[in-house]
């Protein structure tokens, strides 16, 4: 662990490196234990997104009521499914906006998307 303690970075500004600084957050790119972290996280998010049915207002996306599927996560995507109602879309932003503020990680705005199908 000393190695990891004893990090430093600098900065090449205007062709110079800066003064070397240590780094107040976060753990290292590349460290081996940054996978396992994610996933920790990714579990909570799934325990979380599980139970949205258990609740009144939310409401299964109707291909996806049989098979009781809420979600899908692959390496660091996630899709959600809910009807296209506003309670159970407002049900599914809640529960995802107390992970955030549980976990610290959020959606990036310019590599998301969202898709609405079977609205009439």
């Amino acid at each position: 662990m000393e190695c990891v303690s004893t990090v430093s970075y600098s900065l090449v500004l205007n062709g110079g490196l800066t003064k070397p600084f240590q780094a107040k957050r976060g753990i290292r790119q590349g460290d081996p234990m940054s996978p396992y972290l994610f996933v920790i996280a990714m579990e909570y998010l799934q325990r979380e997104m599980n139970q949205l049915p258990a609740t009144k207002e939310f409401k299964y996306y109707p291909r996806c009521k049989k098979l009781g599927v809420t979600h899908i996560c692959f390496a660091d995507n996630l899709l959600m499914f809910c009807r296209a109602d506003i309670t159970s879309i407002t049900k599914m932003q809640e529960t995802f906006q107390r992970f955030s503020a549980v976990s610290g990680l959020q959606t990036n705005a310019n590599k998301s998307s969202i898709y609405i199908a079977g609205v009439h």
